[in-house]
């Protein structure tokens, strides 16, 4: 009964275990483009207070799935009666939406390169 338990145990706990991204992603990284970080500041324009932010950072964009053309990016940041990140995924393809996901795990990868969003902090009506 005990071993049972603990392979229950363990298999819950592989079960939530989610893979970072393959090394291919992670060198796939490039800056993200003007255009993305106008974008983004564009979309988000009406849907939040403007200088909320304290602290606000892009990552670079990566290449997720070469045959779709699927690549993603990250924002992360603070505001002021939080400090702590706060995480947004984006998933794109061919220039659309296809996913925005708060907390996305993939976010979190230390090899992901982020930059200073200065287009975010600033932003006006």
């Amino acid at each position: 009964m005990k071993i049972k338990f603990l392979a229950c145990v363990g298999l819950l706990a592989l079960a939530g275990c989610q893979t970072p991204a393959p090394q291919s992603v992670a060198d796939s990284q490039r800056p993200p483009s003007n255009a993305v970080r106008r974008e983004y500041v564009d979309a988000l324009r009406g849907t939040i207070k403007p200088g909320n932010f304290v602290k606000a950072e892009i990552s670079s964009v990566v290449l997720l799935n070469p045959e779709k053309q699927i690549y993603a990016y990250c924002t992360r940041t603070t505001e002021r009666a939080n400090p702590n990140w706060s995480y947004i995924g984006l998933g794109l393809q061919h220039n659309m939406i296809l996913y925005l996901k708060k907390n996305d795990y993939r976010c979190h990868d230390e090899r992901l390169r982020y930059y200073d969003f200065p287009e975010l902090r600033n932003m006006k009506y």
